[in-house]
């Protein structure tokens, strides 16, 4: 990565961290207050006002400090995808919308950062358990909690899926993709298994609370930010067949600790 776009994903990442910000006040408020309203989409997901007032904040921000960036994002999809300067941004505002709905402070606000297509830097913010962690390619993998200062994280060093603790977020997701049998196999081929919500679980991977996240799909704005902090914390993402190393696109997909990662491909790829 040349010193132009290092720079300029330095500018961008800088800046989501004050675009999140104002992004949590929303979230914390709607949390609180609990006024918003909720419909499914087509797809039979949920989305509230809250989902869109957070995104349209985002996508205002950065229309207004980097207006010919690219943009997508969960709730208001590609209209602004490509952009001019090959820098492009994806959004989740609210990633756990069940959670949030049924008052679980486990939601996350999801802010990737591209370059021709490469995720190379991304933040994860958790507004209301305070929680951030936030990379940038070849910069390390950072973590907070409340108001204590930043550290370098890292992922575990469980090395056999006999001894490790793997996320999914749930067992309806697989059953409604069909591939209950694939959670019942990871059920018995990993010590625990537990369902810690949608982007949290990722976060647990990323400092090494936990070792291995699978889900049967994933859209880009669901993991987009997530690659670069696994990556620059020593984890590994790529679909159930071991394939597209750090791809951002929809797929069903395997986040781990990289010991762990070709043992889950090798339990999973028969349903990919």
């Amino acid at each position: 990565m040349n010193e132009e776009i290092a720079r300029g994903l330095e500018q961008r990442l800088d800046a989501a961290h004050d675009i999140v910000d104002a992004a949590s006040a929303i979230l914390r408020h709607y949390f609180t207050d609990r006024s918003w309203s909720v419909e499914d989409k087509s797809d039979g997901s949920p989305v509230t006002t809250a989902d869109r007032e957070t995104e349209a904040s985002i996508r205002a921000a950065i229309e207004k400090l980097f207006p010919g960036d690219g943009l997508i994002g969960e709730e208001y999809g590609a209209d602004q995808a490509q952009g001019t300067t090959g820098y492009r941004w994806v959004i989740d505002p609210i990633d756990g919308t069940i959670a949030f709905v049924h008052g679980v402070p486990l939601f996350g606000t999801l802010i990737g950062i591209e370059h021709q297509g490469q995720a190379l830097a991304g933040l994860m913010e958790f507004p209301i358990i305070h929680e951030r962690a936030w990379a940038m390619r070849g910069h390390g993998a950072w973590y907070r909690a409340g108001d204590a200062p930043p550290i370098r994280t890292r992922v575990s060093g469980t090395e056999t899926l006999s001894d490790s603790m793997v996320c999914t977020t749930s067992f309806d997701y697989f059953r409604e993709h069909a591939y209950p049998e694939a959670y019942v196999a990871l059920g018995h081929a990993c010590r625990r298994t537990r369902g810690w919500n949608d982007c949290y679980s990722e976060l647990l991977l990323c400092t090494g609370r936990v070792d291995a996240v699978v889900e049967p799909e994933l859209k880009r704005w669901d993991i987009g930010a997530i690659i670069p902090i696994l990556q620059e914390a020593g984890g590994r993402f790529t679909d159930w067949a071991g394939e597209a190393e750090g791809d951002p696109g929809s797929c069903r997909g395997i986040a781990s600790n990289g010991h762990l990662h070709g043992q889950l491909v090798d339990l999973l790829q028969r349903w990919q």
